[in-house]
């Protein structure tokens, strides 16, 4: 009975409270006026996710502030921002080519390098074509560890400069960050800002250059 009466007390804790003292907890009004959307939030708090660089905060500030400055309800200026973001990626596809040839060239070699290491049929096909290596005795390459013992005499030079030309661009690029200069996806966000105020400048510069 007296666990019982114990229980009892716990549960009827004050609304808003919880059993454990001074731990307060929402209410069932509060909970339902939580906003579900962004468009649901208040200017002061969109303004602060957007100035943490929220890209769907960025957005809806954007849309809010088209609709001051041109005079359009909320899904009409939705509209011009989706126009905007469309011109905004006319310049993506080209700015990103960089990045595409990276991932084509980076999964190709890695892919590729473990054949050309281990695989005898095409470790000796590519020894024939682009080597010209002395071939060791057939009981020399009896095995995948003594096919890649034969195979890394060439291709430890291209791999172990190719690691060290990616360490130099790594360590470059954290020297550039550190003198604040920009890299290039930092250039090519800079121009997407800049070339958007240009084709926009009605529009709040900070704003329009953050979405």
């Amino acid at each position: 009975r007296n666990l019982a009466a114990a229980g009892a007390a716990a549960g009827a804790a004050p609304r808003g409270c919880s059993s454990k003292a001074g731990l307060r907890v929402p209410t069932l009004e509060e909970a339902r006026k939580m906003p579900e959307n962004l468009s649901e939030l208040s200017n002061e708090s969109l303004y602060i996710l957007a100035e943490q660089g929220c890209h769907l905060a960025c957005s809806e500030r954007l849309t809010r502030h088209v609709m001051a400055v041109d005079g359009l309800d909320w899904l009409a200026a939705k509209e011009k921002v989706r126009d905007i973001s469309a011109v905004d990626a006319q310049v993506i596809r080209l700015a990103t080519f960089p990045y595409k040839v990276g991932i084509g060239i980076g999964v190709t070699s890695g892919i590729s390098c473990v054949p050309l290491c281990f695989h005898l049929p095409t470790v000796e096909y590519f020894n024939e074509r682009f080597v010209t290596a002395d071939v060791p005795k057939p009981d020399d390459l009896e095995t995948w560890l003594e096919v890649g013992s034969w195979a890394w005499n060439w291709m430890e030079p291209p791999l172990g400069v190719a690691s060290f030309v990616l360490l130099a661009m790594q360590l470059t690029r954290a020297q550039m960050q550190n003198m604040d200069m920009k890299p290039y996806t930092e250039w090519v966000k800079n121009y997407r800002a800049e070339r958007l105020y240009k084709l926009y400048p009605q529009y709040n510069e900070n704003i329009i250059k953050d979405f």
